[in-house]
């Protein structure tokens, strides 16, 4: 519990909020004195209203985005106070606004932060009416407040980005460690928790993923303001080496049921093999601590032992089992453990930087390239015409949080409601273009109202001091922002406890308020929910197709690059790299389309099965060529034959057919000449015929025959097995492929 507290009050998003407070506390300070309170509101929401657009990124990016979300908030404002004038305006104006602000995230995530700020801004506007002279003071009032916080922000990140920037490295490498125990486990379970294990593997690789592509964007941006310095360079190749670990707990073990297979009913032998990685793992995250200002402590463990012990269990599992099925499992054990020595060195890689003992030359080497692999997002106005049709689900989410607000709206001005507004605000605040995060968040979003009433009012009852009001409410809104991400349902007890207690400041009828709020809660969430299921929904169905469409795309130009690396061999070249973390991009956005088609109504998750295998057959997809890539990567190997290419050439056949099925372009002819047959009948041989040669003695360890047969018994094992499995998979992805493209 302690370490869980201590970690939550040195989180950035903790830190982000005492930001916030002390921005928000100056100016109520400083207006306070000069006894103009109503003029501290408004600076006080210009504050408010760019805070979201603070997010963890670069410090150029973070501070665009506070600039912009004060520059939309104030004319936001300024446009709903003047539509008041004119009643006939008012709804048409709320519309065009709401419609426009929604239309921003169609420029990624932190524009949709920005477009966040100026719905909010809308909201705002209904709050507190202004017109004349004084609505110029109170807009110029809110810029003020977003230029006063975005110096804050620059002041406490300029301070502390470093610091940040380490945190957020910590939960890469923590989520790093939690992958490759799970991994690890995964290796004595049943291959009937198959899909289970599945589930809980494409949820941390897609965290994993969100992780790197966030540090790539920090870290290069911290070395182009510093330079090429030695601290820059060190978190760059802590970052390459966690990446570098990713893709070969990704490829190791490759597939569950040809480990269950050789070794059904003896899962013991496999147990030094699950304690090995258990201890790299548990290393990593004792790194993860040093990275965020821990003591370093020196490794417990004695690798050398558990070496040992794995080493004498494949002895011991050849001399038990003389079999050429046991020379199979003798090398997929061999090749884990293989695997698991990589990772060992891969973490020790990051110990060593971790301790200053790599110099300045080798970090330069190895983070070079590094600002090829940044994500750059274009905002061209073109962007926004190419999603104004029903097909884009920011234009499907944008028209249905229009009318949604606008219905609010209406309904709060017909019903005896004393605060309308509350019932847009919670509707811009739960509804997102997505039915299932929308269902979650309205629920998360009453019970925590609810929960936050029940906590104020006992509150008020015990007491009437505002003096401990003020206090309540500083307090909630540092465990607001800090839960927002993280603990939604959580965040929504600290939102209500601030609104509240603001209010009881302001009304001494706090008990009304505490009624109104959970009233218009309600109706904010029912209505939400409602739109999200009934109408002009955007079901995952509908777009999934090219989701995996994008996801075949980009393992079958990963797989392009391993055979160019085979071919060539030499050092990884960045365009190997660039495709591997395409492919990880890729089948992240894949599992993270497929658990929102979960959570959709079962009438809508259409194809479903054929939909989950397909997002399956893909990630296994990729762990096989993985495996191969890594192999070929670690490993002295032959010169690539004309068969292996065969089968590359084949299985890229496949896949660019399944991808032409989902997204209805035309396959290109068949333009390889060689004989898959003969390439089949070529490598399922060659293991054989090693295994044959010389009388090989299964009783002895496989770790003492010489060097060069045991790496061609292992080459030979791996690439055709991997071979066959790939093109077994593809033909699977075209066989579905199809299968859905008839159902659509």
């Amino acid at each position: 519990m302690f370490k869980t507290v201590q970690g939550f009050v040195k989180s950035i998003d903790f830190f982000k909020s005492v930001t916030l407070l002390f921005a928000i506390l100056v100016p109520l300070g400083v207006f306070n004195i000069l006894d103009e309170m109503g003029l501290a509101v408004s600076v006080v929401m210009g504050v408010f209203l760019c805070s979201p657009s603070d997010v963890p990124g670069s410090m150029r990016h973070m501070a665009f985005g506070i600039l912009i979300s004060s520059i939309i908030a104030t004319l936001t404002t300024l446009i709903i106070h003047l539509s008041f004038g004119w009643t006939w305006a008012v709804l048409p104006v709320l519309g065009t606004m709401v419609f426009a602000n929604s239309m921003l995230s169609v420029y990624g995530f932190r524009a949709s932060l920005v477009s966040f700020s100026g719905l909010l801004a809308i909201i705002l506007a209904f709050a507190r009416p202004t017109s004349g002279m004084a609505l110029l003071v109170h807009a110029g009032l809110i810029l003020t407040g977003g230029v006063w916080y975005l110096g804050v922000t620059l002041l406490a990140h300029s301070l502390v980005h470093r610091r940040h920037n380490q945190l957020i490295l910590a939960e890469c490498m923590i989520l790093t460690a939690k992958y490759l125990n799970t991994r690890g486990r995964f290796l004595q379970s049943s291959v009937h928790q198959e899909d289970e294990k599945q589930d809980e593997l494409f949820l941390l690789q897609t965290e994993i993923n969100e992780k790197h592509e966030k540090l790539r964007e920090l870290f290069v941006e911290d070395r182009l303001r510093s330079g090429a310095s030695y601290s820059a360079n060190k978190y760059i190749l802590i970052l390459i080496e966690l990446i570098d670990i990713l893709e070969l707990a990704i490829s190791n073990p490759a597939n569950y049921q040809i480990i269950s297979k050789h070794f059904q009913g003896q899962l013991n032998v496999l147990k030094p093999f699950v304690d090995i990685i258990n201890v790299v793992s548990q290393r990593l995250e004792v790194l993860s601590r040093v990275i965020s200002g821990g003591k370093y402590q020196s490794a417990g463990t004695d690798m050398h032992l558990l070496y040992q012990s794995a080493e004498e269990m494949i002895t011991n599992y050849l001399k038990e089992n003389h079999t050429t099925q046991a020379a199979e499992g003798a090398v997929i054990l061999r090749n884990l453990l293989d695997y698991e020595q990589k990772q060992q060195q891969k973490v020790e890689s990051i110990e060593r930087v971790l301790q200053d003992l790599v110099d300045q030359e080798q970090l330069m080497r190895r983070s070079k390239d590094v600002e090829k692999f940044i994500t750059h997002q274009d905002y061209d106005l073109s962007v926004i015409k190419q999603n104004l049709n029903s097909g884009s689900t920011i234009f499907r989410h944008a028209i249905r949080l229009t009318f949604t607000v606008l219905f609010g709206y209406t309904l709060g001005t017909v019903l005896p409601i004393q605060m309308p507004y509350w019932i847009m605000l919670t509707i811009i605040v739960i509804m997102r273009p997505s039915y299932g995060l929308t269902k979650s968040r309205s629920i998360k979003r009453v019970y925590g109202t609810l929960i936050g009433g029940v906590i104020a009012l006992g509150i008020v009852l015990f007491t009437q001091n505002p003096y401990v009001y003020g206090v309540l409410a500083a307090v909630s809104l540092v465990f607001a922002f800090s839960l927002v991400q993280k603990n939604y349902g959580g965040s929504a007890i600290f939102i209500t406890l601030i609104v509240i207690f603001l209010y009881a400041l302001i009304k001494p009828n706090a008990l009304n308020v505490i009624q109104y709020r959970v009233v218009d809660t309600a109706m904010g969430a029912g209505l939400s929910f409602l739109a999200s299921l009934f109408f002009w929904p955007s079901w995952e169905f509908m777009s999934i197709h090219t989701v995996i469409a994008d996801s075949i795309k980009a393992n079958r130009n990963y797989l392009r690059e391993i055979s160019v690396f085979y071919q060539n061999k030499g050092e990884v070249p960045t365009s190997y790299k660039l495709a591997r973390k395409e492919a990880f991009l890729a089948i992240g956005n894949l599992s993270a389309a497929f658990q929102r088609m979960s959570q959709e109504p079962k009438s809508k998750r259409l194809n479903h099965a054929k939909i989950y295998d397909m997002v399956v057959l893909n990630h296994t997809f990729l762990t096989a060529a993985a495996a191969l890539g890594t192999f070929i990567q670690n490993h002295v190997t032959t010169e690539k034959s004309q068969y292996v290419q065969a089968f590359i050439d084949s299985t890229d056949d496949h896949l660019e057919r399944a991808q032409t099925s989902l997204s209805t372009e035309r396959p290109k002819e068949d333009e390889h000449h060689f004989n898959l047959e003969e390439a089949k009948s070529y490598l399922e041989h060659q293991f054989d015929e090693l295994v044959r040669r010389d009388e090989v003695d299964f009783s002895d360890n496989l770790a003492t025959k010489t060097l060069e047969k045991y790496h061609q018994l292992q080459e030979a094992g791996l690439v055709s097995t991997q071979l066959n499995w790939l093109y077994s998979l593809s033909e699977s992805i075209q066989n579905i492929a199809e299968e859905l493209k008839t159902k659509v």
